[in-house]
């Protein structure tokens, strides 16, 4: 199985600067719930660092503008993809990553998806 993962986000210095500072100001109204969800201020959060560890999952992880240039393709930001035959699928879309509370549901949903696809 490849995950096929997509922030909300960009690489450039200014973006990774804004980003920061929008998460520790106001977290509630940050654009990224995937970044959020994997990541606090000072880097990976340890659950979700010993999931991708964990997992016979190939992961990948990308960047609005590098995804969308190497993908020629576009969606609604932060999304989940598997990668299949070639083609994207949607696992989890913007609207269901916002519904979780935590790391831990994100991985779950995680690990639920691979015991059916698998």
């Amino acid at each position: 199985m490849e995950l096929v993962f997509v922030y909300n986000a960009k690489t450039d210095v200014i973006s990774a600067v804004t980003d920061y500072a929008h998460k520790v100001l106001s977290p509630s109204t940050y654009k990224c719930d995937l970044c959020q969800l994997t990541y606090h201020n000072l880097g990976q959060r340890k659950a979700w660092k010993a999931f991708k560890k964990s997992s016979n999952a190939k992961m990948e992880f990308w960047y609005i503008r590098q995804f969308e240039q190497e993908f020629k393709f576009s969606a609604d930001y932060p999304v989940i993809f598997e990668r299949k035959n070639g083609k994207l699928e949607i696992v989890l879309d913007k609207d269901q990553l916002s519904a979780f509370k935590d790391v831990d549901e994100l991985i779950g949903a995680l690990k639920s998806y691979q015991q059916l696809n698998e």
